[in-house]
């Protein structure tokens, strides 16, 4: 176990149940200037550091590949702090809920761009509404999933509006919340459809492909290797689907182990990290032997 990280353990912290494929190392330090809020996400770049974004202060927090806490930004700019993600040049961008933007920070915390307009809701092709995750193509563009709207909106990586689908509704292709995202090697898109409990796969050009449902509500998403993890904030469960037909191939946790997990990421040696919005604390897991 890393030496920094806590070692305050939960009860269920050192439990793997039966056929688990994680168990939990404990969780990540965060130091006593940080003013901590509800956990929304967590992401490890390329080199393995750590990025938190929560609604505390300051918003964003930075940790190295050890644990050791680097620094922190973004202090009063965050009105409902929610989703994180690094992309392949290392750049960190955030989505902020409440005032309806995402915004580029360099690794080190330089403002590099704001899309859309502070506290300024819209349905256009400058602007979002309760902007929740993102994700990257191969080719650099942006997936938005833009819950306010339904819709998902696909940028380049400049920003550039490309094109958007969906709407608000309960058909194929239509969103009750697109809360969170992830993407495969193919650039196929799977979106938390939280609200109508389900997971929806889209091709890159937006294209309806499935639907995956019956096991609740999908709040984060996270691909590994060759399966879809989802987080279940209302039961406190991570559910495994297989890529290649959606089915449910391990489910495991429960109050005691998570306290609402949120987002997530997984670092290159297959860690999985866990923000947790109740349990304000980013939860780390190793693959069970």
């Amino acid at each position: 176990m890393r030496p920094l990280l806590s070692l305050l353990f939960a009860a269920a912290g050192l439990f793997a149940a039966a056929g688990a494929p994680y168990q939990s190392t404990g969780f990540l330090t965060i130091p006593p200037e940080v003013k901590l809020g509800p956990m929304s996400a967590v992401e490890v770049d390329a080199k393995g550091n750590i990025y938190v974004l929560h609604r505390g202060e300051p918003g964003l927090i930075k940790f190295n590949a050890k644990g050791q806490y680097q620094k922190g930004w973004g202090a009063g700019m965050f009105k409902v702090a929610h989703g994180l993600r690094v992309d392949r040049a290392g750049n960190v961008w955030t989505t902020d809920n409440g005032n309806h933007v995402l915004r580029q920070f360099s690794s080190d915390g330089q403002l590099l761009r704001t899309l859309g307009e502070v506290g300024v809701p819209g349905p256009d092709q400058t602007h979002f509404r309760a902007p929740d995750d993102v994700v990257f193509a191969s080719n650099g563009d942006l997936y938005v999933a833009d819950s306010g709207n339904g819709r998902i909106v696909r940028l380049d990586r400049e920003g550039k509006f490309l094109a958007q689908f969906g709407k608000k509704g309960k058909g194929p292709g239509e969103f009750a919340t697109a809360h969170g995202l992830a993407i495969d090697k193919k650039n196929r898109v799977y979106v938390a459809d939280r609200g109508n409990r389900r997971v929806q796969v889209l091709e890159p050009t937006g294209k309806f492909v499935a639907e995956w449902a019956g096991f609740g509500n999908p709040f984060g998403l996270l691909v590994v290797n060759q399966e879809l993890l989802v987080s279940e904030g209302d039961v406190n469960k991570i559910f495994h689907f297989a890529l290649g037909d959606g089915k449910i191939v391990k489910e495991w946790g429960d109050p005691d182990l998570l306290k609402l997990p949120h987002l997530m990421s997984v670092d290159r040696r297959g860690n999985l990290y866990v923000a947790e919005v109740n349990g304000k604390r980013v939860q780390i897991f190793k693959k069970a032997k």
